[in-house]
């Protein structure tokens, strides 16, 4: 190494720097900028705190309400209230009385199963009126004799018979297909009926073969067990002659 040169040392001393001091300003900007770390720290932590604290309530919420309705895809929860459940239109309403003897129910919309031959007491009579120019109209009678409503519809089967446990005669009555049957009630003691209507056999002759028969062998609609009816008459035995008509089952007894 070589010795210092004497010319370097004295450009030093004639030329002393003095060291720099921070710029006007920079203790001040120094100070907000540490200030405002410091409130960024606390808020952070703060939020922090606030979330933790709705964690664990909605924690506690959940866990004393219990867990909320599954919704499927695409539904979306909504607030609803509360309304009167209101009657299904589509389900039969009971009326506020079954009706009575004097006052027979027929409105169909009277809850009630079909009427069973065992349901029924089943008489003739004579129609109002008594008849048509060569023609007898007889009523079919059906009273409720059981303790709860039932119901009728359509077409009772009709056969001329020899006696009670008899032989029939002729073919069944025919139906009148032009007459449109309908549903009716029939409270307890209620009463409906159905009109067979037959030719007299006279204006059948010589192919109608007469005969004298002790009534009908009625089936109410739908049912397979039959009541024999008494009714004394005179009937044509020759297959499909004067077979007659009857009508649906109407309800009560006006004509």
């Amino acid at each position: 190494m070589t010795e210092p040169d004497d010319r370097f040392e004295g450009w030093l001393e004639r030329h002393q720097v003095e060291p720099l001091g921070p710029a006007p300003g920079a203790y001040e900007r120094i100070t907000r900028t540490a200030r405002r770390r410091r409130i960024g720290r606390v808020a952070v932590a703060a939020a922090a705190v606030v979330v933790g604290i709705t964690g664990v309530t909605g924690l506690a919420y959940r866990i004393v309400a219990g867990p909320g309705p599954v919704l499927p895809p695409g539904a979306s929860a909504s607030p609803s209230h509360d309304a009167p459940a209101s009657p299904d239109p589509a389900s039969p309403q009971a009326p506020d009385s079954a009706g009575s003897p004097s006052t027979p129910t027929t409105d169909p919309s009277v809850p009630s199963t079909r009427c069973h031959t065992s349901d029924l007491k089943i008489s003739a009579q004579g129609a109002p009126g008594g008849g048509a120019a060569g023609s007898e109209y007889t009523w079919l009678v059906f009273t409720n004799v059981s303790t709860r409503p039932c119901s009728l519809y359509g077409f009772p089967g009709v056969s001329w018979v020899t006696a009670a446990s008899g032989q029939q005669v002729n073919d069944p009555t025919a139906r009148m297909t032009e007459l449109k049957p309908a549903r009716i009630v029939l409270a307890p003691q209620g009463v409906a009926h159905a009109v067979v209507r037959h030719g007299h056999p006279g204006a059948f002759e010589p192919d109608c073969h007469a005969v004298s028969v002790a009534g009908f062998r009625v089936y109410p609609p739908d049912e397979t067990a039959a009541v024999f009816v008494p009714w004394p008459a005179t009937a044509c035995s020759a297959k499909g002659i004067n077979v007659g008509a009857v009508s649906p089952v109407t309800a009560g007894l006006d004509p």
